[in-house]
């Protein structure tokens, strides 16, 4: 009995050695396809981002596409091709209430932005001298240091407003720089839509095609695994452009009834912004309390930033659990760091990206502790039917049928 014991513990350990190598195989096999994801990605960078933008938008309108498709019967062609008109007749009407809007804003911002970087001087001015006055002891001589003439926000802004930046024109690499910018947008603007036309049409094939490269003993999880990828994108992609969407439209609001010059321009900023976590909310903040800075001082700024601040924290309590729920759900140290990755890989692209490329990595983590879990867990203890419990309750059965 001792000798069976041992085996059975034996093979116990080794078989728990051999779930921990393929642990470690496994996410070496990750880190290798992500490096040469990465490499592939550098080197056809263009295209990866339209792809990676059309496959985006692609998961945006997939449900009205599947709606028209799937409940009204319209073939899946004529579907996509009347989502686009919706959405381009959409688009339209908001911008030519939009940009004439923002175009006003703008316009008046570029002409009255010396003015207020004045304002911004002479509360700084105010700023120093009282600190002058009223520090303690230990800051008086470094702030004596300090000459009020080198901080001179109203002769940096007029040189802003009367020399632009030299690159912008004057040199030949700041016009190729332009113009090889220029030639990438439009030449996203016209194969996004094809992409993401074609990625709506071909969706399931792709799928389908991936799962027959499977071996059959592995095809029911690989097909849940691609469906919890898709359902957790889905959600978090719509989802969070409807955030975007709901943020600049309150913050527009909150500043028009707070009297803010250009709220309009500050609200479409900060619901771009706010596409990327945690640190957009602090990028939508700095030019509304920068404008209230300079329209009526410190005071009025930062009631403006507490009252953006209390949109903020309706949207992380209220609105992003009721549209996204925990789709990612990750600590926000993992946030920052995956943010922090994704723009030294890809700049503001990479960091919109490394959010889904985070939310599919937890699913496949998730799937995999789950089916770590249900291999590990000890069998069902199987009840014997000839125990006394089991024979008192044939017994209850009988006299039950006999009455």
């Amino acid at each position: 009995m001792e000798t069976e014991a041992l085996k059975k513990q034996a093979l116990q350990l080794a078989l728990t050695l051999g779930r921990r190598a393929l642990i470690f195989w496994f996410i070496g096999v990750v880190i290798g396809l992500l490096w040469l994801f990465l490499s592939l990605i550098k080197a056809v960078h263009l295209v990866a981002t339209i792809t990676a933008i059309s496959t985006l938008l692609a998961y945006v309108i997939a449900p009205a596409v599947n709606y028209l498709t799937e409940r009204r019967r319209v073939p899946r062609i004529a579907a996509i091709s009347l989502v686009y008109v919706m959405c381009g007749l959409t688009g339209l009407l908001a911008l030519a209430y939009l940009l004439p809007a923002l175009q006003v804003q703008f316009v008046a911002f570029s002409s009255n932005f010396v003015d207020y970087v004045g304002n911004m001087q002479h509360t700084v001015d105010g700023w120093l001298v009282y600190a002058k006055a009223n520090a303690p002891s230990f800051l008086q001589e470094p702030l004596s240091k300090i000459d009020p003439e080198s901080v001179r926000l109203d002769l940096l802004a007029k040189e802003l407003q009367n020399n632009p930046p030299a690159w912008l024109a004057s040199t030949f690499a700041g016009v190729f720089t332009g113009m090889k910018a220029a030639a990438g947008a439009a030449t996203g603007v016209v194969l996004i839509p094809l992409f993401t036309f074609y990625i709506l049409m071909d969706s399931s094939k792709y799928k389908l095609g991936f799962i027959r490269l499977v071996p059959q003993r592995w095809k029911a999880d690989v097909t849940e695994l691609l469906g919890e990828i898709d359902r957790v994108l889905g959600s978090y992609i719509r989802g969070q452009l409807l955030v975007c969407l709901t943020i600049g439209i309150s913050i527009a609001v909150l500043l028009t009834i707070l009297g803010v010059p250009y709220a309009i321009l500050i609200g479409v900023f900060a619901g771009l912004v706010d596409i990327v976590p945690y640190v957009g909310v602090a990028m939508g903040m700095v030019p509304a309390f920068l404008i209230a800075l300079g329209h009526k001082g410190i005071l009025f700024a930062l009631f403006v930033v507490l009252m953006m601040e209390v949109v903020h924290w309706t949207e992380g309590h209220i609105i992003v659990p009721a549209i996204i729920g925990q789709s990612v759900g990750l600590p926000p140290l993992v946030v920052m760091v995956a943010l922090g990755a994704g723009a030294e890989l890809g700049g503001v692209m990479g960091m919109f990206l490394s959010m889904p490329m985070v939310a599919i990595l937890r699913v496949l983590l998730q799937f995999y502790v789950s089916r770590l879990e249900r291999h590990e867990a000890p069998p069902p203890v199987e009840q014997d039917m000839s125990t006394p419990n089991a024979n008192a309750a044939g017994a209850v059965e009988v006299a039950s049928a006999a009455e």
